[in-house]
């Protein structure tokens, strides 16, 4: 049973996210991730640090606990660069890197639009996603990377020095839409969801699972995860036994017995205690 930390970019203060991160590595947390917004839709102020310069200073700063975007929007970068961020990141961090990849959503709508990018349809966003994969893959491995899609197209292009991981870094998908779910199926390590229902994560689980099937992929290979936000993980006047049965019983509402990944979001305002009574919660789940 793994588990990891969204940090909180929202604070503005670089050396908090640092403490963070140190403090979930000291913890024995797999991971810790950051969120890929400009302008945050649930933030108030819609203001924070940018995800991947993040990530990229705390692979400097931490030493053994994997870094992650969760998730990255493919409609921000040209995959080709995003290539070579990614490969960088992974060579900084000695190979730590689990690469999150997304489509957007209606609630970036706006963000996208107010910074100049386009927003297209489902499909078209969906198709971006699977050409960013694959073109991340090619530069990636290749010695001279050739691709030629709708959104995206490589002649050649070079990308030195390739990921230190091998064969290449583990790549998620997240988001809960059936055409989402396809992708997963045919392409990804691991999927990410969050805010489910539970008769809701028991129909796109099942959903997945045939998928994987039609394409003779063991879901057992994928990594299922869940992401959110615990609304215990603040109280620090609380009593920790009641607060870990609370925070146990709140994850057990939010995920099913075959998520092997919990990803939990404190906010800026959570303590020691909360990041060590997740620790506790996720390793009593089962």
């Amino acid at each position: 049973m793994k588990f990891g930390c969204q940090l909180p970019q929202e604070t503005g203060d670089f050396e908090q996210l640092i403490a963070i991160a140190k403090e979930c590595e000291n913890l024995g947390y797999d991971s810790v991730w950051a969120y890929d917004h400009l302008s945050p839709f649930w933030i108030e102020s819609h203001g924070s640090l940018e995800c991947w310069t993040v990530l990229s200073g705390v692979a400097e700063r931490t030493s053994r606990i994997k870094i992650g975007s969760l998730v990255t929007n493919v409609n921000l970068r040209n995959p080709a660069l995003l290539a070579k961020m990614s490969s960088t990141v992974d060579n900084i961090s000695d190979g730590r890197l689990i690469l999150g990849l997304g489509t957007g959503d209606r609630f970036s709508h706006h963000e996208l639009l107010s910074n100049g990018f386009k927003f297209s349809d489902l499909e078209g966003r969906v198709e971006r996603l699977k050409e960013t994969i694959l073109l991340l893959r090619a530069m990636w491995s290749e010695d001279e990377a050739v691709f030629q899609g709708r959104y995206a197209g490589l002649t050649g292009a070079l990308n030195y020095p390739k990921p230190r991981q091998r064969p290449q870094p583990a790549l998620w998908i997240g988001g809960k839409h059936l055409r989402i779910l396809d992708l997963v199926a045919e392409m990804a390590d691991g999927w990410n969801y969050w805010g489910l229902g539970k008769e809701e994560l028991k129909q796109r689980s099942q959903y997945l699972s045939s998928r994987c099937s039609a394409l003779n992929r063991p879901m057992a290979k994928i990594t299922k995860s869940w992401s959110g936000t615990l609304s215990r993980s603040t109280n620090s006047g609380e009593n920790r036994s009641q607060m870990l049965r609370s925070m146990v019983e709140e994850l057990k509402n939010q995920t099913d017995t075959e998520t092997d990944y919990f990803i939990a979001s404190f906010g800026t305002r959570a303590d020691h205690k909360s990041y060590e009574v997740f620790a506790d919660a996720v390793r009593d789940l089962h």
